[in-house]
């Protein structure tokens, strides 16, 4: 294993998450001190040829980064207890996303539910404001519905990553949960968490496909999907379509700058499938909320 490192200016940080989002494999990061005085860059990879190219990548769309980056060659057990260090709990209402190696070290609430998870080399550890805004719309789905009503409902993890979205709907109650991405290590990775997290094997399903053909002849309560704002625009038929009468269609992946975008995007096509009608002011079209410069765009689908 490859860990490549550089500090890089506050400035940049917004910038560099953005690109981030926009791969479809992510193996970098940014670390910050709390007063967001200093950054630093860091990345993991499985040999030195990888780590090159993806520097080379990174470096085609900020020429302002150094010509080589500080490198370490780690072995598995340093490269574990240095991913380890990145990750810390979290936790919204009753729902706690706990490291695994954490599990006896964080004390779970009465009655509230933990989810157990490892990211591995996927996307997806609920540490990114577009993950956790995902969350957020996930439990005020299940409270709206009531659980008895929400564990009959059929919910879709779009862009599944770690498969954080989707196990937290089981361990909620979910009893119908899909997830799929195009990144086959984000399929396995879904699949160890999902063990881990004592679940047999039938309690959610990961498929490695993209959008066409994951919601091919598939419907849902709620699709949440968690991708970039231009792939969302590009398949707004897709999802609208994959959307049950009364259902609920939540996106992020999106910065709140690019967030109008979205939103003419889907504008003719919900007013088509969906039958809705658009206000004539389309900042009031769909429901956001923002977490620094990300925001998600939420849909109710009508009767």
């Amino acid at each position: 294993m490859i860990e490549l490192r550089t500090a890089v200016s506050a400035q940049m940080v917004d910038s560099l998450e953005e690109w981030f989002n926009e791969l479809p494999r992510c193996s970098w990061g940014l670390t910050t001190d709390p007063a967001g005085a200093t950054c630093e860059l860091f990345g993991y990879f499985e040999d030195a040829e990888v780590a090159r190219v993806a520097w080379e990548n990174l470096r085609a769309a900020f020429p302002i980064l150094p010509d080589q980056p500080k490198k370490i060659t780690l072995d598995d057990r340093d490269w574990k207890e240095a991913y380890k260090a990145h990750l810390r709990p979290w936790s919204h209402g009753d729902l706690h996303w706990v490291p695994v190696w954490l599990r006896d070290e964080y004390p779970l609430p009465p009655g509230h539910t933990r989810l157990l998870f490892d990211a591995g080399l996927a996307f997806g550890t609920g540490d990114h404001p577009t993950t956790r805004l995902m969350a957020r719309r996930l439990l005020e789905f299940r409270d709206s519905r009531g659980r008895k009503k929400f564990s009959d409902a059929r919910i879709i993890d779009a862009g599944c990553g770690s498969g954080i979205l989707a196990l937290s709907a089981v361990l909620l109650g979910g009893r119908t949960v899909f997830g799929f991405d195009r990144d086959p290590e984000a399929i396995t990775v879904s699949r160890e968490n999902l063990s881990a997290n004592g679940l047999p094997p039938v309690a959610a399903e990961f498929v490695h496909a993209g959008i066409e053909a994951a919601l091919q002849n598939r419907r849902a309560d709620l699709l949440l999907a968690n991708i970039q704002a231009d792939v969302l625009s590009l398949h707004a038929d897709d999802l609208a379509a994959a959307v049950l009468p009364r259902g609920t269609l939540a996106m992020s992946g999106i910065l709140a700058a690019e967030v109008n975008n979205v939103r003419a995007a889907f504008e003719p096509i919900l007013s088509r499938l969906w039958d809705i009608e658009v206000p004539d002011d389309l900042e009031a079209f769909g429901q956001s909320r923002v977490i620094g410069d990300w925001c998600d765009l939420v849909f109710q689908r009508p009767e």
